[in-house]
């Protein structure tokens, strides 16, 4: 029986951090940075809006394995689809829900990298950098709705 993992590094969005087993990897917000800078430029609010919790920033997360690429796909074999397969290879963008879903497991199997992920994702520190994205997407999403609505007063008062 081995003994329960103790974690003292943090997971922080778009750094490179390193697993025990020698996997580096990166949760990317760029897909987030767009949709806010798109939602800037064209003044558009309704994806913004959609956005409700941390959970939903999901959908704008991905990964990207820089180091240990094989020996991960050789550890999550069971779970990991062509497609994912291939873009880990390739260092590609992989969704955030779909590099969480290669972490599936028996509950009596050793799994050092989905012990160590698990604990990761359930951390202060991770959760708190997703309440500071959703927190300056609220943010700009007041002041698009501010801008709009001064640009309709302004519109109707010509």
């Amino acid at each position: 029986m081995s003994l329960p993992f103790i974690f003292t590094d943090d997971m922080y969005l778009d750094k490179i951090y390193k697993l025990q087993t020698g996997v580096s990897l990166k949760i990317s917000t760029i897909a987030l940075q767009k949709l806010i800078a798109n939602a800037i430029d064209h003044c558009q609010l309704s994806e913004l809006e959609s956005i409700r919790c941390t959970v939903d920033l999901y959908a704008y997360l991905s990964v990207v394995v820089y180091e240990g690429t094989e020996d991960l796909i050789a550890r999550r074999h069971l779970w990991i689809s062509p497609k994912i397969k291939a873009d880990l290879i390739a260092r590609q963008p992989v969704s955030f829900s779909s590099f969480c879903n290669l972490f599936w497991r028996n509950l009596d199997e050793d799994d050092p990298d989905g012990d160590e992920w698990q604990q990761l994702m359930a951390s202060d520190r991770f959760y708190s950098q997703l309440t500071v994205l959703l927190n300056k997407l609220r943010i700009t999403e007041r002041n698009l709705q501010q801008y709009t609505k001064i640009s309709d007063l302004s519109l109707e008062s010509a």
